[in-house]
């Protein structure tokens, strides 16, 4: 029993990673003032991020959506992901503004944007659709011009949301500390090729071409090579989280686990049983992680509770449904837009 528990164990994590570089092909993506193509520099930063993982971690299949210079539609991106059973959906593009002088590194996950430019940004990317073969069959009359269209994404928050805010905020720490480029934050919006996988996913925009400055940088070899880097470095941080989990259960660490004496553990006060308790839920997740404050977003009193097959994470513990609806209230203005409040007696949620 013990010995197929610790398979069961061994298989979650981080085994197979799907490298998806923007535009290509007929679709060359933003272009830049001295001609440089979006398309080219996903490519370039898309590969060495795959080598690099493929060299420090043998056992990872490593699968691109394209490795040469051609077109490939957003569905099929999705697909190839999903049919890989892929753990991990990495996309990577690079970005422009009719403003000239914006600049700056930003990850995006699936969710509902809160700005202008949030939609332009999600509309110029799903823009590709327009140059895919019978695209209004592929998806359903989708107008990426429409900003209508969008509301129909925005109420598909994936199971996954936890995690790909993990990766994009170790990326966005990572292009900040490591590179000292400016954070323009990890941001929500509705990317076609998100919606489409079933796994946690991020969109990476690793710089402006349309800034005459990071053109350059995004030109270069060295500039190519320090953004796979950071890339890749937040990737390791990542696959850590999610599988020291694994790790802690099967025992592999035990310093970290100190023994404790009982006799010096305070006794717990017995919980009143009839007492009904109010929380605020703040997202659902597949895999369970730690409920730390860099994880929900500064957030320092949730808590995790389990249901069927999915990890549920509250934020609060009230005694009144109003004072938990003015919680709700708070944590939607710290991005969980979706947070509602749920009922609680002897630790089982009512439904």
């Amino acid at each position: 029993m013990a010995s197929s528990l610790n398979a069961v164990i061994e298989e979650i994590g981080v085994k197979t990673v799907v490298i998806d570089p923007g535009h290509g092909g007929k679709d060359p993506g933003a272009i830049g003032p001295t001609n440089l193509y979006e398309k080219d520099v996903a490519l370039t930063v898309s590969l060495k991020l795959g080598n690099k993982i493929k060299e420090k971690y043998p056992d990872v299949k490593v699968i691109y959506t394209r490795e040469t210079d051609k077109f490939v539609g957003l569905a099929e991106r999705a697909k190839i992901a999903n049919e890989a059973s892929a753990d991990l959906f990495i996309s990577i593009h690079a970005n422009a503004a009719s403003n000239r002088s914006a600049y700056g590194s930003e990850s995006w996950v699936l969710g509902l944007h809160k700005s202008a430019a949030a939609l332009e940004v999600a509309k110029r990317e799903n823009n590709s659709i327009l140059m895919e073969d019978n695209y209004e069959t592929t998806y359903e009359d989708f107008d990426p011009n429409d900003p209508d269209a969008y509301i129909g994404l925005a109420l598909m928050q994936s199971a996954n949301l936890d995690q790909s805010l993990i990766l994009a905020s170790n990326i966005q720490d990572e292009f900040t500390n490591d590179l000292k480029r400016k954070n323009r934050g990890v941001k929500q919006a509705g990317f076609l090729v998100l919606y489409k996988t079933t796994m946690p996913a991020v969109l990476i925009e690793l710089g402006f071409v349309s800034n005459y400055n990071e053109e350059k940088y995004l030109r270069s070899e060295e500039g190519r090579e320090e953004l796979a880097s950071s890339i890749f470095k937040a990737f390791v941080s990542y696959k850590n989280k999610i599988e020291g989990v694994n790790e802690d259960v099967l025992g592999k660490d035990p310093k970290e686990k100190p023994d404790v004496n009982p006799k010096e553990v305070e006794p717990k006060p017995v919980p009143d049983s009839n007492k009904v308790i109010y929380k605020v839920q703040i997202s659902t997740g597949s895999k369970k992680i730690e409920c730390s404050p860099q994880n929900f977003n500064g957030l320092n009193d949730v808590n995790v509770y389990k249901d069927g097959n999915f990890y549920k994470y509250t934020s609060g513990e009230f005694d009144t449904f109003e004072d938990a609806n003015a919680h709700k209230n708070k944590v939607r203005e710290a991005g969980f837009e979706s947070a509602f409040v749920v009922k609680f007696k002897n630790g089982e949620r009512i439904k």
